[in-house]
């Protein structure tokens, strides 16, 4: 695993036995741990050196803390509003201050004067060459934007610097400048030696540094290099080694390991479950010494989640070094809910009342389950059925007795108070006996944190105005904090990103994403100084940036006798769909041969099991239950569409849940349309309507419409947004019933007979036994003396007729159900003795479409039927409900 740290220990102990005095300088942490277990391997008896990172290194000479993310920018922002008289809010200023902190960052690491980079950004000779020298900048207001900005940024670098200093902090790139201006100091004193080993892109300040001391010989340095990329003019992986070869002694080691031969692979596969199941099968079929020197890198870290559910059973132990981001994990939601619902209690609640849709998250979150009471279950169950989208601190905090999601839905008085508040909270869930689950243990800690950090920051500045600020400084926080996983780094599969890699040397690689704008990133703008000042003030490009990247790359695979390199080839989201240039330059360049595959999911094709259910006497119980409670048309037309339908919802009585709606449903909107059209009409049932009916009834409109939307929508409100819509649709709808009827009124005599009529009636089947058949018909009316059975629908059918040889079909075929209804709706009207001789028009009613026609039921081209259609439908409607009745005649899957 770890070739050159062998190398670079036996060279360590070869020249020099005592290391009391010596500091082994590391690009980061994760060798430490190697290096001691080398050291112990090749000498027993030894004291070993001190070890530290170049960041623990550069923050001791500086004598300054480094700090970064939340704590930087409030440090940044309280220097800001130190140089302005308006400062931007909170919420504005970490738009661009986070960049601009970046940039300075650039600046100070590459040692170049910031007065001169940030004077030159301002320049007029400058701005004057933007427009061949003919603009007039003080009447030219984006001149004069670009001018203001960058003198702020300018004061704000140094006041920031000011401060930094005063606390004994600094960013990366300020302290790495002070320690580097030490180096006279440690030459002087010349106190210890210094190793610097595995290095590639030294800032200007390390430079200064390290190669100081390398020249005074106080330090040792160990590259890592492969005559391959470092001896090639045009190999971007050792541009920064070649700048270095002329400063300091002959670089050691310039290795030739990339020319061996290798087993090169790059495996193009779809989506990144794709790639984790494609890995999957390549560790399976490794043994255990195999996988103790394989490396699963992951160039891009959001498809962890799917390498590791994706894992072989051959795979016991496992290492992984690069950390999950805490954003990731399945608590983060529950978290992001609670800031959620003080953000729209802000927003949408007038400060007091808290979002039904937030409540439910917090209540019913996976994660803290165990956690549910009968008193959270029946609160989520009552916003449901009673819809009240907006809920007031008393009625959930009384509903929830001792839950302990309680004090979580309170109003606090101050954003700090809200903080300090959820800290303490998440620290009693710690604390409480019954969590047991050692993972969300786990996430419960560094969420902790993050409340510690943010509590902190917020009892020394007052910037935090609102929730939403407040929530956007969270996320970025969350979004940069990792968890990190305990694992046996000296045993089993090594799963890593690329950057944790340095050192290692693994005999098989494996890894994944390597894709164009990933490996490298490409063109990533995180910065307002444009590339050409960039390139001339000696900053860091983003061609600079792809050196380190291909360094890293090639220097992984210079020592791997095996390389697989999986990339996606879906052009989706961010991605382009192309694999790393890196692995285009392998092919084509190096003598290597690259074994090019594409890899595409096997399916096993297997016949589909049929779905049969047999009819238990238990079934046939609730069968005839259902025959003897009421047939109804909507039943018969489930069974038609999907039998196994029809036994969930006939049988079992599984419905669909009710979720408390914050806009109004079809269903909801018909049922309102539904009961104002039943009241406004019931007074005028049995008599012929005239046009003055129509002006009474339309004074009653709105109030009638306003009754049922309360009803059906309980505590919903009305008035606006998408709900003010919606109404207004209800009311367009009744509308254009009203003005259709009183049309007919006017040209006709027309009578109401009934709304909304319920009729149970028996029926015998061909086999002798009787059921019940029941239905609601939404209207029966006559128009000079013919009668009209109607069903309202607020869709629209062209056609519907039906043949009487064919009308066994209706029964047969799903497609038929408005036939079947309407048929249906003619043997309740029949049943009564006294319709017997009577003519009828079966018609569809389209409420939504004013302008149109009812759309009536034809019988073999005729819209007027009589008795004849019950005789001709009751054998076929008969058949259908005895099959449905016969034990012998299971539920089966439709084809």
């Amino acid at each position: 695993m770890a070739q050159f740290i062998e190398n670079v220990v036996k060279d360590l102990v070869q020249n020099k036995k005592n290391f009391i005095n010596t500091i082994l300088v590391l690009p980061g942490k994760r060798p430490m741990l190697f290096f001691r277990e080398e050291f112990q391997r090749q000498s027993q008896n030894i004291i070993l050196p001190q070890m530290k990172s170049i960041e623990e290194l550069m923050s001791e000479l500086s004598g300054l803390e480094i700090i970064s993310g939340i704590n930087l920018w409030f440090k940044a922002y309280q220097a800001y509003k130190k140089i302005v008289d308006k400062p931007d809010s909170f919420e504005d200023f970490i738009k661009w201050g986070p960049t601009i902190l970046k940039d300075f960052d650039d600046i100070d690491a590459s040692l170049q004067p910031a007065n001169k980079v940030l004077d030159y950004l301002v320049s007029v000779e400058r701005i004057n060459q933007w427009g061949d020298g003919k603009i007039e900048i003080g009447k030219n207001e984006i001149i004069q934007n670009h001018l203001t900005f960058w003198g702020i940024v300018s004061k704000l670098y140094f006041q920031l610097q000011q401060d930094l200093l005063d606390s004994k902090e600094g960013y990366a790139g300020m302290v790495f400048r002070i320690a580097s201006e030490k180096v006279d100091e440690i030459v002087e004193n010349r106190t210890s030696h210094y190793v610097f080993a595995g290095f590639n892109a030294l800032t200007k300040a390390e430079q200064a540094l390290i190669f100081r001391l390398e020249k005074e010989n106080l330090a040792t340095l160990y590259f890592d290099a492969d005559k391959y990329y470092y001896e090639n003019p045009n190999q971007e992986a050792g541009a920064f080694l070649r700048k270095y070869k002329e400063k300091i002694k002959p670089i050691n080691w310039i290795v030739d390991e990339f020319s061996k031969p290798k087993n090169l692979h790059t495996i193009g596969v779809a989506k990144q479950v794709g790639q984790a199941k494609y890995i999957a099968d390549i560790l399976k079929n490794l043994n255990e010494n195999e996988i103790k020197n394989t490396a699963l890198i992951l160039a891009d870290e959001a498809i962890l989640p799917a390498i590791l559910n994706s894992l072989p059973e051959n795979i016991t132990h496992l290492n992984i070094s690069m950390g999950i981001p805490l954003r990731s994990v399945p608590l983060a939601q529950f978290f992001k809910s609670i800031f959620e619902l003080q953000m729209n209690r802000e927003k949408l609640g007038k400060s007091k009342m808290f979002y039904f849709k937030n409540i439910l998250q917090i209540l019913e979150n996976k994660t803290l389950s165990h956690y549910s009471s009968e008193s959270s279950r029946d609160l989520a169950h009552d916003i449901r059925i009673q819809n009240r989208i907006f809920n007031s601190q008393n009625s959930i905090q009384k509903a929830l007795n001792d839950s302990i999601f309680k004090s979580i839905f309170q109003v606090p008085k101050s954003i700090t108070e809200f903080i300090h508040h959820l800290k303490n909270w998440t620290d009693e869930l710690l604390h409480d006996p019954s969590m047991i689950d050692l993972l969300t243990k786990e996430y419960l800690f560094f969420f902790k944190k993050v409340f510690n950090q943010l509590y902190e920051n917020l009892l020394s500045v007052d910037d935090i105005k609102d929730y939403r600020t407040l929530f956007l400084l969270y996320n970025k926080i969350v979004s940069s904090e990792t968890i990190s996983f305990i694992g046996e780094p000296l045993k089993g599969l090594q799963l890593m990103g690329l950057l944790e890699t340095r050192l290692l040397n693994f005999d098989n690689i494996i890894m994944t994403s390597v894709n164009d704008e990933i490996l490298p990133l490409g063109r990533q703008n995180n910065t307002f100084i444009p590339y050409d000042i960039r390139k001339q003030m000696k900053l860091n490009t983003f061609t600079e940036n792809d050196s380190i990247y291909a360094y890293h790359f090639y220097r992984l695979i210079q020592r791997a006798k095996n390389a697989y390199f999986v990339y996606d080839t879906e052009a989706d989201g961010m991605g382009s769909g192309e694999k790393s240039r890196f692995l285009a330059q392998i092919k084509f360049e190096s003598n290597h041969k690259v074994k090019e595959t594409f890899a595409a999911p096997s399916f096993i094709t297997k016949p589909l099991k049929e779905i049969i259910i047999p009819k238990t006497d238990e079934t046939m119980a609730k069968l005839q239950n259902w025959a003897n409670y009421g047939i109804s048309p909507s039943s018969l037309s489930t069974y038609l569409r999907n039998p196994l339908d029809f036994y969930e919802q006939r049988i079992f009585n599984v419905n669909e849940v009710e979720e408390a709606e914050e806009t109004v449903s079809a269903k909801t909107l018909g049922n309102i349309v539904h009961g104002a059209l039943e009241d406004l009409y019931k007074p005028y049932l049995n008599r012929v309507l005239h046009e003055n009916d129509f002006k009474s009834i339309e004074k009653e409109k709105d109030k009638t419409l306003q009754e049922h939307f309360s009803k059906e929508y309980k505590d919903g409100h009305l008035d606006k947004g998408p709900n003010y819509l919606i109404y207004k649709i209800a009311e367009r709808i009744v509308d254009g019933v009203l003005s259709k009827d009183v049309k007919t009124a006017k040209e006709n005599e027309f009578i109401i007979i009934s709304l909304e009529s319920k009729h149970e009636v028996d029926f015998e089947l061909t086999n002798g036994n009787r059921v019940k058949l029941k239905g609601v018909i939404d209207r029966i009316d006559s128009v000079d003396n013919q009668i009209r059975i109607i069903d309202y629908k607020t869709g629209y059918a062209k056609d519907i007729s039906v043949k009487t040889e064919d009308i066994e079909t209706v029964y047969q075929k799903e497609d038929k159900a408005k036939q079947l209804q309407l048929i249906f709706y003619a043997h309740l009207f029949y049943a009564n003795k006294e319709n017997l001789d009577k003519e009828i028009e079966l018609c569809i009613y389209p409420i939504k479409f004013p302008n149109k026609e009812l759309i009536k039921l034809s019988v073999n081209g005729n819209k007027i039927t009589d008795y004849s259609i019950v005789k001709n439908s009751s054998q076929p409607m008969s058949k259908l409900i005895e099959e449905i009745l016969d034990q012998k005649t299971p539920f089966k899957q439709p084809e």
